[in-house]
């Protein structure tokens, strides 16, 4: 079955806009280094190193070699390790890259999302699904079964839009392939 694109959750719009604003790419921390071993020490082995900005990877069981149960097994007991998300932004983009979303997340950023497509509908894009939840916990917009390709979020019209909506919660939107 071929992947379907979904719009995600504080995925790489956010990661985008940072990137874009001109600020300067923390270095990465020791707490996301060690997260990264701890997720191979807990029988994960392919779990990579963080990105240079210190991002964690965001990775499934599939790409990993690994069971469901094995990488959940191995987030559980690595969690503490987390870098401390302090900020809703940061808590949203854990959730979306590494799966920890405490159920209280995920309603406040399926709320953002409903606004978010709110501002999507009236600012011309009339077929843009409200969220749902992922198999993996996570806010998600499916896009396909309301006729919106990939290739679309891409053109001038749709991705502008997600720009403008996106600044109604900039963590809460996000592009990802799944």
């Amino acid at each position: 079955m071929k992947p379907v694109p979904k719009l995600v959750a504080a995925a790489s719009l956010a990661l985008l806009a940072a990137a874009c604003s001109g600020s300067p790419t923390p270095a990465t921390s020791p707490s996301a280094v060690n997260y990264s071993h701890c997720m191979r020490s807990h029988d994960v082995p392919d779990y990579p190193d963080p990105a240079s900005n210190g991002a964690i990877p965001k990775t499934s069981a599939q790409e990993l070699g690994v069971s469901d149960s094995r990488l959940q097994a191995a987030l559980s007991a690595c969690q503490h390790l987390l870098p401390a998300a302090t900020s809703s932004r940061q808590q949203a983009q854990q959730c979306m890259q590494v799966g920890v979303c405490p159920q209280a997340l995920v309603q406040q950023m399926l709320t953002a999302d409903r606004s978010f497509a709110r501002c999507m509908r009236s600012h011309g894009v009339p077929n843009w699904p409200d969220p749902t939840v992922d198999s993996e916990g996570r806010p998600v917009f499916n896009l396909v079964p309301a006729g919106i390709t990939h290739s679309q979020t891409h053109s001038p019209p749709i991705s502008n839009t997600l720009v403008e909506c996106g600044r109604l919660d900039p963590a809460s939107v996000g592009m990802e392939s799944s």
